[in-house]
């Protein structure tokens, strides 16, 4: 049997992944900010899978609260054959409009958080000869307006999993990028926009009126980027990185084979469609 460990379990693709592991017959260690203090949501799961699940509270900003669940599995005798570092804080708005703290909180969240379970968990996964999942996003390979925060994160995230690929391929520990497109998650609620704005006023504006007209469409199911991790999960070697969605795919293409000049003045022209529209 198998133990996955999952940061960010409590929603999203964080909730599905713990389910899809769960229902192949692993145990799994779902982690969450104050998660015990919101037992209702895994109500079900740890009645269907009293054996096979386990969950604490972790704040992947917070080393005590890494250092109790290492303690707990330590003396419970468990080990951990797949980390999926899910966690994740989206900060949007204009780079001169965000406050130091919010700035910094981005960074703690997606990639020092990264950093802090992963470098953590390390001795258990050498032990192991596990795998390794890290979410970027398709914003860790491309760039965005007003989310230039949120990309920067994500872009430290994929430089920091590229390295650790040679870093720790010797010891039998294999390491995978997810980079999903748009998926119909909770994580669109839960951006922190900022609050207030005078030279991008217009541009943000433009870009919130984008994200409601996206949410109305038909969206991507988010159980696709949870039944593809625990396929990839199966197999002895995993690839560099594995992009989601429709979207995702597109971006990543664009961005990959099109020559950098012709890229950017693409992407220019659709930028200031977006975000310079005027207001009737």
């Amino acid at each position: 049997m198998r133990t996955v460990l999952i940061t960010g379990a409590t929603s999203g693709f964080g909730k599905l992944l713990a389910e899809v592991f769960l229902k192949q017959g692993d145990r799994v260690i779902a982690t969450g900010r104050n998660l015990l203090e919101r037992r209702d949501i895994f109500d079900k799961d740890r009645s269907t899978y009293k054996n096979r699940f386990l969950e604490f509270t972790m704040d992947v900003t917070k080393k005590s609260e890494i250092e109790d669940v290492i303690q707990v599995l330590k003396e419970k005798n468990l080990c951990v054959d797949i980390l999926i570092n899910n966690a994740g804080h989206g900060l949007f708005g204009a780079l001169e409009d965000l406050e130091e703290e919010d700035i910094r909180h981005q960074m703690e969240v997606n990639f020092f958080g990264t950093v802090n379970v992963t470098k953590m968990f390390l001795p258990f996964l050498r032990q192991t000869k596990g795998k390794i999942f890290n979410f970027s996003s398709v914003f860790g390979f491309m760039g965005f307006p007003l989310t230039s925060l949120y990309c920067a994160s994500k872009y430290a995230v994929e430089g920091l999993t590229e390295s650790l690929r040679g870093e720790l391929s010797p010891f039998g520990v294999h390491v995978c990028l997810i980079e999903p497109g748009g998926y119909r998650t909770n994580f669109g609620n839960s951006l922190k926009w900022v609050q207030k704005t005078s030279s991008y006023e217009l541009q943000l504006s433009n870009y919130r009126d984008l994200h409601r007209k996206i949410s109305l469409r038909k969206p991507q199911e988010p159980l696709e980027v949870a039944i593809g991790i625990l396929k990839l999960s199966k197999k002895q070697t995993l690839p560099m990185r594995k992009v989601f969605g429709k979207d995702g795919n597109f971006s990543y293409i664009l961005k990959r084979f099109l020559p950098s000049r012709l890229y950017f003045g693409i992407m220019d022209l659709v930028f200031r469609k977006v975000f310079l529209k005027a207001k009737n």
